[in-house]
């Protein structure tokens, strides 16, 4: 299948990182059906595919089923063409950060990161906390999973840092994230 319409440098760049069998995909869902994750997606990796194949770029790289894949790889397991889906999922996530792109839970991602970067762990209350500055919008959510996790003791209010933050850091450095 090749570019119908739309952006040709994208489909490109995604067969270039993903592999040229992707070419070869007979749109026959068997990974959309093999995911487990797929009823919280948006769009089914088997239309990630199809998107990415047609150069709608825009569609591909807006949705949130880009960020639901969590590696299991069935869907490259049982694809009957030798696909590997997943890999076409982590060139979008590629393209998708390499333009500067950000997604709508991008605020969270960052605090997350920044306070293993500087604390080597997570304190639960204080990233809440940041995340209410950060996204109001988020507070009646953020409340109820606080009250749920309360308590069963899941939430620490712990701030001091780990030993070894500065191996850390240098691991995010080499990830070029620090």
């Amino acid at each position: 299948m090749s570019p119908v319409k739309g952006d040709a440098k994208f489909t490109n760049e995604v067969l270039r990182l993903a592999g040229l069998e992707v070419r070869t995909c007979i749109q026959c869902g068997t990974c959309s059906a093999a995911c487990p994750t797929a009823h919280l997606m948006d769009n089914s990796i088997r239309r990630l595919v199809k998107f990415s194949l047609e150069g709608r770029k825009e569609e591909a790289l807006a949705s949130s089923s880009v960020w639901l894949c969590t590696s299991c790889l069935l869907c490259t397991v049982r694809c009957p063409r030798g696909i590997r889906p997943k890999v076409l999922v982590g060139a979008l996530r590629d393209i998708f950060e390499r333009e500067g792109r950000k997604d709508k839970d991008q605020a969270y991602e960052d605090l997350f990161m920044r306070q293993i970067m500087d604390l080597g762990r997570i304190s639960e209350a204080l990233l809440s906390a940041e995340y209410l500055l950060a996204d109001p919008a988020s507070a009646v959510q953020t409340m109820e999973m606080g009250l749920e996790l309360l308590p069963k003791g899941k939430i620490t209010v712990q701030k001091d840092r780990i030993k070894g933050t500065d191996e850390v850091k240098s691991i995010f450095a080499e990830l070029g994230k620090g």
